[in-house]
């Protein structure tokens, strides 16, 4: 694996954590119905967890000799503003279920250099944590998907 390649599959690595729905979400200021705020909470520790292991893998880059590229957030995650939290929490399941596949892929291709595999590899880990706790959140089936004449918490 060349240089370069390497750089794009920490850059790819990257934009996975910067770029998930989980972060999505805490800036979305999604519709959070009463009793639900902890789940916030825990969006909130993921997205700290995934920021702390960014920025070491973008140290990695710059000193590979590339640029880091945070990339873009998918234009699909535009359709999920102000929905209900708890139809999001599905959402950011499956798109950590996708997540964890793409960095399986980025685990393999960096197994002929230590360094980059070993940032990918707890990329991976933590990725799968972040499902588990996502998963264990209480469920709330019928809850409301949009927001509604319901007094709305404030996200700032």
């Amino acid at each position: 694996m060349t240089s370069h390649d390497t750089i794009d599959c920490l850059n790819r690595v990257l934009e996975i954590l910067e770029r998930s729905f989980p972060q999505y979400i805490l800036w979305g200021r999604p519709y959070i119905p009463a009793g639900r705020e902890n789940v916030m909470q825990t969006i909130e520790t993921i997205v700290t967890g995934q920021n702390a292991l960014a920025e070491r893998v973008s140290q990695l880059v710059f000193d590979s000799g590339g640029l880091p590229d945070h990339g873009k957030f998918p234009i699909e995650f535009t359709d999920t503003h102000d929905l209900g939290i708890d139809f999001l929490i599905e959402e950011a399941i499956d798109c950590l279920k996708q997540d964890i596949g793409d960095l399986e892929g980025c685990v393999e291709k960096l197994r002929v250099t230590p360094a980059a595999q070993a940032l990918a590899s707890e990329a991976l880990g933590l990725t799968k944590g972040h499902l588990e706790q996502l998963e264990k959140l209480p469920h709330n089936p019928g809850a409301a998907t949009v927001r509604g004449p319901q007094p709305v918490l404030n996200n700032n």
